[in-house]
């Protein structure tokens, strides 16, 4: 992944700052000179790859990124990530519930 797609991405969302100032990774992706499918894969791991490398405090949700602005936002969006996480807890433990079971 080249350091410029990073810091065009890192340009990109100073210009998105709080939540309700999301851009879509499909917005995103051809500001970068990507073209992608729907899933848009390679845009997702830019950004992961930007907030470790280039450590900028990005939010997501469905709808897409965002700066994280403040405090309070910043709790928002880890609370989120925390919730999704328990709910992953739960699914793998079923799963190896489930697997016991059926076999």
């Amino acid at each position: 992944m080249s350091m410029d797609q990073l810091n065009k991405i890192k340009e990109i969302l100073e210009n998105h700052v709080g939540k309700e100032n999301q851009i879509s990774s499909g917005d995103i992706g051809p500001q970068i000179g990507i073209q992608e499918d729907a899933t848009h894969v390679q845009v997702r791991n830019l950004i992961r790859e930007a907030i470790e490398k280039l450590r900028i405090p990005i939010g997501g949700s469905s709808r897409g990124y965002y700066l994280i602005k403040d405090e309070a936002e910043l709790k928002q969006y880890t609370d989120s990530i925390d919730k999704r996480m328990e709910k992953m807890k739960k699914r793998k433990e079923i799963i190896e519930q489930a697997f016991d079971e059926y076999y």
